[in-house]
């Protein structure tokens, strides 16, 4: 377009000294060069960095342009010597090295440009821009009309031929262009109303609800499946705040988990009540993830299904549990009134019983049924029915143990270190018949005529493992007693007891009998 304009101002000046007319469209020519250069540049940043950067082509098509004019007003100074077209020309060159240096520092830092936004042409409408496609036309009609104003010669219709060859190429080109873009453009949009259409089709079928919000919450894409999962269509939910539709007692948990989701920039998962297009509430559990582009948080992407059969299952399970529960307490409590009504006849039938040692086995024994009924009444009264609390149960044995041997507190004195453990039902009972056995033997034999002492029980938990000791400061007994109190039942017992919860015993003498036992915790066994 330059060479156009500026070709009926150098000719009537250039033509004198060139000898022909090739002569003269060499020179000519030589201005294209510059816009040759501009065009590889332009081809290998492209091809470099595979996108336009606007900036660096930019600044080198204003320094190119500027290199035209220096070279035109130096042709001008070439033949007609003036200063002013020289100082002019050298005037343009320098701005052109300004420009194409600033062009190689964008470049290399990498610093671009949106020029979209203060060019009003990409604002109008596409018929006002239609205009610029036909301005190699309207020039090329302006060089034809130069042939009826002056003499055409050589030069001139050469320069015209130029110029109308540049025109029908370009629009070859630009035709060629135009084809495959709409080519292009016919495949994209096939591709795209296939996958919009392979999306509809699964979003209809597919069990959850899929759905877009922004920062506030606001519906921007409804899946077709809220049609099925709640009785509302996409376009009934659309521009819609989705805490409209939450049950208000669930709305600040759901706020709360969103921001929280946000803040840390992870997915959240929640379940909660939404109102059906029949104005019930039904149950959702929904996976949130939060979204953010290069202007920051957007908001969220939702995956909803419908938890109504699961909240009804857990329901159920839980009302199940709970009568298993009261059916588990209620059978511990009758296995505590069975035992009790046992250790009762004992009882009665010994006062019927005329020897001794006749009537000791019978406290023996019902003492051992009473041991036992007390664990079931703890875990009947305990929140847990899988284990007591045992120092809670050594303490209420031991009184009870004192007061039957006794009948007076005041002489025999509880000496308790334990530590504040919970034992399941299959270690409680034998280690309460363990220790039931040792103190029962303690009351009977190492204090005799009323003589005052001391039981100590003390225990303690070390890892997974427990350290009883069960002691008195009375009698004791000699080395020559110690086999005989071997083959008693209620030392045999214990030894039983002890293989049972796979424990040992260790029997220290001195000033009184200290037994120390170290056990572990039986785990459960099922039974079925």
């Amino acid at each position: 377009m330059l060479f156009i304009i500026w070709f009926p101002l150098i000719w009537p000046v250039i033509k004198p000294s060139q000898p022909d007319s090739l002569s003269m469209i060499l020179s000519i020519s030589y201005l294209f060069l510059d816009l040759i250069f501009l065009l590889g540049v332009t081809i290998v940043l492209f091809s470099e960095n595979k996108k336009i950067n606007v900036l660096p082509i930019l600044l080198l098509a204003l320094g190119i342009f500027l290199q035209v004019l220096g070279d035109m007003a130096y042709a001008y100074h070439v033949v007609v010597p003036n200063l002013e077209y020289l100082y002019f020309a050298d005037l343009l060159y320098s701005s052109t090295s300004f420009f194409v240096i600033l062009a190689i520092i964008s470049y290399l830092n990498k610093i671009n440009i949106d020029i979209r936004d203060y060019l009003s042409i990409y604002r109008k409408p596409l018929l006002y821009n239609d205009w610029i496609s036909y301005l190699p036309l309207i020039l090329v009609l302006f060089t034809y009309s130069l042939l009826l104003v002056t003499s055409p010669d050589a030069a001139l219709i050469w320069g015209v031929g130029i110029i109308v060859t540049l025109v029908i190429l370009r629009q070859v080109i630009s035709l060629n262009e135009i084809r495959k873009a709409q080519i292009t453009l016919k495949r994209n949009k096939e591709i795209i109303s296939q996958r919009k259409a392979q999306l509809d089709f699964i979003t209809s079928n597919m069990l959850d609800l899929i759905s877009e919000s922004d920062e506030k919450g606001v519906y921007k894409y409804v899946s077709p499946s809220s049609k099925q999962l709640l009785g509302y269509s996409s376009e009934d939910l659309l521009g819609k705040s989705m805490y409209d539709f939450i049950h208000p007692d669930d709305s600040e948990k759901v706020i709360e988990s969103l921001k929280e989701s946000q803040g840390i920039a992870e997915g959240m998962r929640i379940q909660y009540r939404y109102k059906n297009a029949d104005g019930n509430y039904v149950w959702l559990e929904t996976t949130g993830k939060p979204v953010f582009d290069e202007k920051g948080f957007r908001g969220f992407i939702y995956s909803s299904r419908d938890i109504r059969d699961q909240k009804k299952a857990a329901e159920f399970v839980k009302k199940s549990l709970k009568e298993k529960e009261a059916l588990l307490r209620e059978i511990h409590h009758r296995v505590n009134n069975n035992l009790q009504i046992i250790s009762s006849l004992l009882s009665l039938q010994s006062d019927n019983v005329v020897d001794e040692r006749d009537h000791e086995l019978f406290v023996e024994s019902q003492n051992r049924v009473r041991s036992m009924a007390m664990i079931h009444e703890k875990l009947y009264q305990s929140d847990s029915l899988n284990s007591i609390n045992f120092s809670d149960y050594i303490e209420t044995l031991l009184n009870s143990l004192i007061y039957d041997y006794t009948k007076d507190l005041g002489h025999i004195k509880l000496d308790l270190d334990i530590e504040k453990v919970d034992l399941n039902i299959e270690t409680s009972v034998p280690c309460g018949l363990i220790i039931n056995e040792l103190v029962s033997n303690a009351l009977k034999h190492a204090f005799p005529n009323g003589r005052p002492g001391k039981i100590m029980v003390k225990l303690h938990q070390d890892n997974d493992q427990f350290i009883l000791e069960v002691g008195d400061d009375g009698i004791g007994y000699s080395e020559e007693e110690v086999p005989e109190n071997e083959k008693k039942l209620g030392f045999n017992l214990v030894k039983s007891l002890l293989q049972q919860l796979d424990g040992s015993m260790e029997i220290q003498h001195g000033n009184g009998t200290v037994y120390r036992i170290v056990f572990s915790e039986l785990k459960y066994q099922k039974r079925f």
